[in-house]
């Protein structure tokens, strides 16, 4: 019997969970697959039932059947019960994943932008706080183009160390992460396989989406709504590490924005010492 579920069993399929609540979403994930499955054998096996038994026979004639209220009733009223269930069964863990009331407070807070095909990440800089941006503030989507895609403030005091990212970003590990997401073209879903998060972005809307991941290492980021002809390569690739690397690769990128923001010395003219042949 073990051996005819193994075959099954697709949930070995599922990559490395490394997400504090993925357990939890793998569990119930566990009980509607099998479910699912039972109901598929029940169902298609009485089918198969019926096709024998009652298949053509020659001789034999075929008579009118109204129904059985008894049986309308049970197989109206179990599944009613089942998906009741399901529902209240899963509710505590999609309120605590998906319910912006149900955010934890931020260790770590990154705004990112889907687009046609790829992803990209800001940063707040070493102070910790956003400058004025298209989510800090819904008027400065004014100020949103194609280089600018945040919207972000050039004369703002507190995004002048704000950094941004393309298609890559880092976390540190056993820290609450709140990702801000939205989309500037069509609706991307933003995908993290071996941490359990899955959310849509949406056009004109900050969807919060948070995790807690307790295993370093280098995992990827997809999109999973199909959202045109190079959605195939709309990835990203994020690093979860220590706190210790974490602060200083945000030393590293801070130095960055600072020296980037920095005037450039004017290269010094050099005097013409050519000579002229005189005549």
């Amino acid at each position: 019997m073990g051996g005819i579920l193994k075959v099954f069993d697709m949930l070995v399929w599922f990559p490395e969970n490394i997400s504090t609540f993925g357990q939890e979403l793998d569990n119930l994930f566990a009980i509607i697959y099998w479910v699912s499955v039972i109901i598929f054998f029940l169902t298609f096996g009485v089918m198969a039932y019926f096709l024998v038994k009652y298949r053509y026979r020659p001789g034999r004639k075929g008579y009118n059947y109204h129904g059985n209220n008894i049986v309308e009733l049970t197989w109206t009223i179990l599944p009613t019960i089942l998906f009741a269930w399901i529902g209240l069964y899963s509710d505590d863990v999609w309120a605590r994943t998906k319910y912006s009331s149900k955010v934890p407070q931020a260790d770590v807070e990154i705004l990112c932008l889907g687009r046609q095909f790829g992803w990209t990440f800001l940063y707040p800089g070493a102070d910790g706080k956003f400058g004025r941006n298209a989510f800090t503030d819904r008027t400065a989507r004014n100020l949103m183009s194609t280089t600018n895609i945040f919207g972000m403030d050039s004369t703002s005091a507190d995004g002048m160390d704000d950094f941004v990212t393309e298609n890559q970003f880092r976390v540190p590990v056993n820290s609450n992460v709140v990702i801000r997401g939205s989309s500037i073209d069509v609706l991307h879903s933003f995908f993290l396989p071996h941490a359990r998060v899955k959310q849509d972005v949406i056009p004109g809307t900050w969807m919060a989406i948070w995790f807690n991941l307790f295993k370093t290492g280098d995992y990827e980021l997809a999109c999973a709504e199909l959202c045109g002809s190079g959605h195939y390569s709309m990835r990203a690739e994020y690093k979860v590490v220590s706190l210790a690397e974490y602060d200083k690769w945000l030393d590293t990128k801070n130095a960055e924005v600072i020296g980037a923001r920095q005037p450039q010395p004017t290269p010094t003219a050099t005097a013409d010492t050519a000579t002229v042949a005189s005549h």
